[in-house]
């Protein structure tokens, strides 16, 4: 058990991740276009992430978490002067999960827009902070979950700005569908400015499913849980575009219907 190095250049990568490895650093070189598709498997108890986004870069990290069990999972990140990276996270599984995330917009110029959905029946608490450090930065991040009987989804979300760190963006939104009263469900998002030329934002929603559409539905002939899945599927979904192969789009796109009861 260890710490593996991955040096990443242009093009797709695939890597799978079992119990063996306890951190996974992540180089990417100066002016690449890189893409890794991560999968975690369903032994993995613990594992952080250390990824280095070098000067005028493109990288996209794609994390599919498999984990079965309680599962605690650290993502590091640091974005250097012009480089951009694209973060997608899907978990579908039932363990529990704690997630943090700390991504530094460390020079002028760095980006990283992120997005993640998580299915809950049991408590998956995460933290995720984007904080920029240096002028003209970009900050996105866009979380979805669904949480089914007594699951717990808890996210806290923030992004920060420090003095000096002018023309730069913030913005978050966090989107949870309940399929249950009895769910304990959480989203706290956080804007620390320090500086007035910025732009920011936060959104969030949290709660049921509307009876007047699934009603609708189900006059056209779907049965509840089929109207359930269909409503579900507008907030699993948008994790594909983050996936940088079509037959692994599709193959996400099956999991994601048949997860929520749309295929046998």
């Amino acid at each position: 058990m260890g710490k593996q190095i991955l040096l990443l250049r242009s093009g797709k990568q695939e890597m799978s991740v079992s119990k063996e490895t306890e951190c996974l650093h992540i180089d990417v070189c100066d002016g690449t276009s890189a893409q890794l598709y991560l999968d975690i498997k369903a032994d993995v108890a613990k594992l952080c992430i250390e990824m280095e986004v070098a000067k005028g870069s493109e990288a996209s990290l794609f994390i599919k978490n498999d984990a079965l069990q309680k599962m605690q999972l650290q993502l590091l990140a640091n974005v250097r002067k012009g480089a951009t990276m694209h973060f997608g996270y899907c978990d579908l599984e039932c363990g529990q999960r704690q997630v943090t995330g700390h991504i530094q917009l460390l020079e002028e110029g760095a980006n990283v827009d992120m997005r993640s959905v998580s299915i809950s029946q049991d408590r998956k608490c995460y933290d995720i902070c984007i904080e920029h450090l240096a002028p003209h930065t970009s900050g996105e991040m866009q979380h979805y979950a669904l949480v089914e009987d007594t699951g717990s989804y808890v996210m806290n979300a923030c992004g920060k700005i420090i003095k000096g760190a002018y023309n730069s963006v913030s913005h978050q939104a966090t989107r949870v569908l309940t399929l249950s009263e009895e769910h304990h469900s959480s989203v706290t998002p956080t804007l620390l400015i320090d500086e007035n030329d910025v732009k920011a934002s936060h959104a969030m929603t949290l709660g049921q499913p509307d009876e007047n559409q699934l009603y609708y539905l189900q006059t056209r002939g779907l049965s509840r849980k089929e109207a359930l899945g269909l409503l579900s599927i507008g907030y699993l979904l948008p994790i594909v575009a983050y996936v940088n192969d079509a037959d692994k789009q599709q193959e996400l796109k099956n999991e994601i219907e048949k997860r929520v009861g749309l295929h046998a």
